[in-house]
């Protein structure tokens, strides 16, 4: 299948470099320009301009794209100091992190928390060496304080549950109703929240491993998102890819499939900020057989991104074991995104590289076919109920979105 698929994970992977680095020397340009630079900035700049190209995933992590998004779009001068300070500060340890330098001056006048280590520093410092796996905090010729990389919030050895998160694009409600809280427990043990990631990864690990190299590469940070029972609120952010604000949930498939579903918007939104995928009025608005709402093109097409690798693992559940939940989660997941591919086949204005991604979806789709034929001979009570359903929702849409276009 490898071979018929156009946006493969080494060339997103260029993109997302790219990206990285785009962004992050838009952020530059505009803080040189505007003379915003003390010295130890500027010399922190010179170190990762001159030595970060050695390493093609330098900027690749969510905090260094967020942080300079927040710069590039950032309205209130007191806030955008903060999160160039925030930056600077990331990129002298991320400097001793690659083993680029063994020391780096820049300084916090009070205590700053680290995303890259996930830790917090509790003491005022003027320089950060390191020595193996500990970080050496300064001050002057003596140690304010020694830390290490937070291991007890790992999930794998480049991925974290955050202990706080710095994201300045957290504060939009993507829950229409719900108010969004960026750091949540809710209630759970932070032990726990670690440990359900862990499971979650492991499981996408061992049935899915094509999936996870991808989610491997594309995502380095958590953040809890609260607890709901029966339910599970993850969103990610179009300006601050590789981070995720996920709740606990009562099972690690159901945290599994949310992994798996916003970390394939991060991958179409990095395809999309390199290339137009469609030419469609995004005031349009279309059936969505995912939600009650009718969504533009995009909002189908990223969508039909997400839930069709969903689909695949939930067939790669069911195919394991044939237990009625994962083969009613397949047949839910398979049938929807049925609709919505005839949506976009109908109405979607595709450009040529829309053409290529909607043409990889539709393989990693069809691969589920013939399982889909089987299940409807082996299940067919549970296939019936399922395209009724799907019908239903279908009808109810009509009913309820006077704007819809089919």
């Amino acid at each position: 299948m490898e071979n018929s698929i156009h946006f493969p994970q080494p060339v997103v992977a260029s993109l997302y470099n790219g990206y990285a680095r785009s962004v992050f020397s838009e952020a530059m340009r505009l803080l040189v320009s505007g003379k915003y630079l003390s010295a130890e900035e500027r010399g922190i700049l010179a170190l990762v301009i001159e030595k970060g190209k050695l390493n093609p995933d330098f900027f690749r992590k969510s905090f260094i794209i967020y942080l300079s998004e927040g710069i590039l779009m950032g309205k209130d001068v007191e806030r955008t100091s903060q999160i160039k300070r925030q930056l600077f500060f990331e990129l002298a340890v991320r400097l001793l992190m690659l083993g680029i330098e063994d020391q780096v001056a820049y300084g916090s006048s009070s205590p700053i928390f680290s995303i890259g280590l996930n830790a917090a520093v509790p003491s005022a410092f003027g320089a950060i060496s390191r020595k193996g796996d500990e970080y050496v905090f300064l001050q002057g010729e003596e140690k304010a304080c020694m830390l290490m990389r937070n291991g007890a919030c790992a999930i794998t050895p480049d991925i974290d549950v955050l202990e706080q998160d710095n994201n300045p694009f957290n504060v939009n409600n993507d829950h229409p109703g719900e108010k969004f809280v960026s750091y949540d427990l809710g209630g759970i043990q932070k032990e726990k929240w670690v440990a359900q990631f862990r499971a979650a990864y492991a499981l996408i690990k061992e049935k899915m491993p094509d999936i996870y190299e991808d989610i491997y590469y594309f995502l380095d940070a958590v953040v809890p998102h609260g607890c709901q029972a029966g339910r599970q609120l993850s969103s990610s952010y179009t300006k601050s890819p590789g981070i995720l604000y996920l709740s606990y949930t009562d099972e690690d498939i159901t945290q599994a499939e949310a992994v798996i579903h916003e970390v394939h918007h991060t991958i179409f939104n990095i395809i999309s900020w390199k290339y137009p995928l469609y030419g469609n009025d995004d005031s349009l608005k279309y059936y969505s057989a995912y939600r009650p709402d009718a969504r533009h093109i995009r909002g189908c097409f990223l969508g039909l991104h997400a839930f069709v690798a969903v689909q695949n693992f939930y067939r790669k559940l069911a195919e394991a074991d044939d237990n009625h939940k994962f083969v009613e989660k397949f047949l839910f997941f398979y049938l929807k995104n049925q609709r919505v591919i005839e949506v976009i086949k109908r109405h979607a204005k595709l450009t040529g590289e829309g053409e290529l991604l909607f043409r990889d979806i539709l393989t990693r789709y069809s691969a589920d076919v013939p399982f889909f034929a089987r299940i409807c001979r082996v299940h067919p009570s549970l296939s019936s109920k399922a395209e009724k359903d799907t019908e239903a929702h279908f009808e109810e849409a009509k009913k309820n979105n006077k704007v819809l276009l089919y």
